[in-house]
């Protein structure tokens, strides 16, 4: 089986920086769903919420394969909304 190529640091760090911008989205839409209120111009329904919440688990995932080589903590939308 040949050997994956590391992913170089300017990749590692479009990837964390792209898991950081989905981590505050994500909180944000969290924040204006629970609270009811609008999001970026308009009404936060669960719908919505979830497709923020699975930008967030792809992007933490890239960046899992990127570094390890593996996806070493599998995440889920239902445990990431609990909070």
């Amino acid at each position: 089986m040949a050997r994956r190529t590391p992913a170089t640091p300017e990749e590692l760090d479009r990837l964390r920086s792209q898991v950081t911008r989905t981590e505050h989205e994500l909180e944000d839409a969290k924040m204006a769903y629970f609270n009811a209120a609008e999001y970026q111009g308009s009404a936060m329904p669960y719908e919505r919420l979830k497709t923020y919440a699975e930008a967030f688990i792809s992007a933490n995932h890239a960046l899992q394969k990127a570094l390890y080589g593996r996806i070493r903590i599998r995440l889920d939308v239902s445990r990431l909304l609990r909070e």
